[in-house]
């Protein structure tokens, strides 16, 4: 009898100036190992990206383990050390060479700038199994492909984001078989649960519910990863929820590009159900919602689905640079969500406002006013540095005025190197924003005569 394939899947250390498991998980990778599984295929997991449990947040989140390593070569003319998230390159070849030859591994690549830990751990794979099939994918593949056909060539194949149906014919023709399940991206619901059991212990699941986005903001790529706008059913979101609770997990992270833009399709079946389960779970939204679709109603129904925190994106208040980067939610309709959100008992200090910050030709003194504006609504400011993504308008239009080759080397696209700096809005610029937006939070609003 035909022995079923081997299946290795990999989530690579990383390479970065600053980072943080801000509920991140390697999702369309462990979707992958589902499907196969589905057919029989033994899969299993690498994950080269530790976290460190001593200093798990009550919320789940935690930060990577970490060490510092010389800059990358092509980043050398960047001032600032680089750290390497995770497992050693010596730590992934000993687990490697300690396991049974994979027939298939899969290699994940979530941020562009991350490439560099991904291009070495499939070389060392390559190594160490020669004869082993090597398949790539990820955020970076799809909107880096042309760099990642020369940056990963000891790989089989490149997977872009849509391009299921390649994948499966290389599978089914490398093994020769026929896979029992082959759901396409438009058909959420069709997919197998993530293989989250592959961890020993998993503090939060991400959830899914969607892929795309109606709106056309400038510095967003989800409308080229995802040029149509699908969701799943309300009713199998709940069935994957309550299948997590069984096994433990109780902490869930919205990963949608616009959880709220079907509410009545999706949200608001979905919250209801959610807030009619017989045991209470933990909710979080790392992707802003949509201030401009909160209602009332859906206020309320954010609170009973146990939402621990709301994350609204306000980006800025400056008249213009709000128009041009996608115009999705004005003054009047943020500070009637903030009101929304409050009037359901959320406590301001459990609500925050994403600030764009970093953006080309920006200057500090609008990201300061927004800063003041949502402190002197009683929330909390996030300030979201701003990373240049390739295929989005505000790349195309600005990219040629960035310090860095961005177009040409993914590791300058890293927001911590702040490739838009300008006379404007300089590094220094940042970091004292980042002080202020820390002070503001701390301290609320400021009393009539300026002082805080």
């Amino acid at each position: 009898m035909k022995k079923p394939p081997r299946v290795l899947l990999i989530n690579p250390y990383i390479y970065d100036v600053s980072a943080y498991s801000f509920w991140s998980a390697p999702l369309g990778l462990l979707q992958a190992g589902s499907i196969l599984r589905k057919s029989g295929m033994q899969v299993s997991l690498l994950d080269c990206l530790p976290e460190e449990e001593g200093k798990r947040k009550e919320d789940g989140r935690a930060p990577f383990v970490r060490e510092r390593v010389e800059t990358p070569a092509a980043a050398k003319a960047v001032r600032k050390g680089f750290r390497r998230y995770g497992h050693s390159l010596d730590e992934v070849r000993t687990r490697l060479s300690g396991m049974i030859p994979p027939d298939l591994v899969l290699v994940t690549c979530i941020m562009t700038y991350w490439y560099k830990g991904a291009e070495e751990v499939v070389r060392l794979v390559r190594e160490v199994f020669p004869r082993t099939k090597i398949v790539v994918g990820g955020i970076y593949a799809s909107l880096c492909y042309d760099h990642a056909m020369r940056h990963l060539e000891a790989a089989d194949l490149i997977v872009r984001s849509g391009d299921l149906g390649e994948f499966y014919r290389f599978v089914e023709e490398a093994f020769s078989c026929k896979l029992a399940l082959k759901p396409r991206q438009e058909d959420l619901d069709e997919f197998p649960y993530p293989a989250f059991d592959l961890y020993e212990r998993r503090y939060f699941v991400p959830l899914l519910t969607s892929f795309g986005c109606i709106y056309r903001c400038t510095y967003c790529a989800a409308p080229y990863l995802y040029p149509r706008l699908v969701h799943r059913g309300a009713k199998g979101v709940l069935r994957e929820i309550v299948h997590w609770r069984d096994r433990g997990v109780s902490r869930f992270a919205l990963y949608d590009d616009n959880f709220l833009v079907r509410g009545e399709a999706l949200a608001k079946p979905l919250l209801r159900g959610i807030a009619g389960l017989p045991f209470e779970v933990s909710l979080y939204n790392p992707n802003a919602l949509n201030a401009s679709l909160v209602d009332e109603e859906m206020a309320m129904l954010l609170r009973r689905a146990h939402f621990r925190e709301v994350r609204l994106g306000l980006e800025t208040v400056e008249p213009s640079l709000q128009r041009t980067t996608g115009g999705k939610v004005s003054k009047k309709e943020f500070e009637g969500a903030v009101d929304h959100l409050v009037g359901a008992g959320f406590p301001r200090g459990a609500i925050h406002a994403y600030v764009l910050a970093g953006l080309p030709l920006q200057r500090h003194e609008h990201v300061r006013e927004a800063i003041d504006y949502v402190a002197d609504l009683g929330i909390k400011a996030s300030l979201a540095e701003y990373t240049p993504i390739p295929h989005t308008a505000m790349f195309g239009a600005y990219h040629h005025l960035a310090r860095y080759p961005i177009a040409e080397e993914p590791l300058f696209q890293n927001n911590a190197l702040f490739p838009f700096a300008w006379d404007g809005f300089t590094e220094e610029h940042m970091n004292e924003l980042k002080a202020y937006a820390r002070q503001r939070n701390n301290t609320g609003p400021p009393s009539p005569d300026g002082s805080t």
